[in-house]
């Protein structure tokens, strides 16, 4: 029986804490720092300074796993708001010769590719921002849904 109940808890767990993102920025960002460091590119701090600053979100993200008191979220929306602004800077700099020194491992043919890639990344930046608000004000899809299963108990 208490195998049942915490099987349970833990599914419950990991309904709410689904509702939060940014492993999929830590991995590219991490791609992206290991691309240039293996290039001896002195950009390297820009995906550092992403991930030194996904950490305390995903810190942040996994104390809600572990208590679910309230919903703010300052160290995600943080992150978020500067991973939107550097993706909006590189996006920028794709119209000048610098976006080369922020990719210097890509081919010129291939840079509207990664182009596009800064497009999504801002896009889905955006709406986890606007997912934040609404994890905030418990008017997430997640959040109906955990509600949902709490009441079929």
């Amino acid at each position: 029986m208490a195998k049942a109940e915490s099987k349970k808890e833990f599914k419950e767990k990991s309904l709410y804490y689904n509702r939060y993102l940014t492993a999929g920025y830590f991995f590219v960002n991490f791609w992206w720092l290991i691309a240039l460091a293996m290039g001896g590119s002195e950009v390297v701090l820009l995906p550092l300074a992403l991930l030194l600053l996904c950490v305390p979100a995903i810190w942040e993200q996994k104390q809600k796993f572990d208590q679910r008191e309230d919903n703010e979220l300052p160290q995600t929306k943080h992150y978020f708001f500067f991973q939107v602004a550097i993706n909006i800077f590189l996006g920028i700099c794709y119209f000048t010769p610098a976006f080369s020194y922020f990719y210097p491992f890509i081919t010129t043919s291939a840079f509207s590719i990664v182009f596009m890639l800064l497009l999504l990344g801002l896009a889905i930046g955006v709406w986890s921002l606007h997912h934040i608000i609404q994890i905030e004000k418990n008017e997430d899809r997640f959040f109906r849904r955990y509600e949902a299963y709490g009441q079929q108990k």
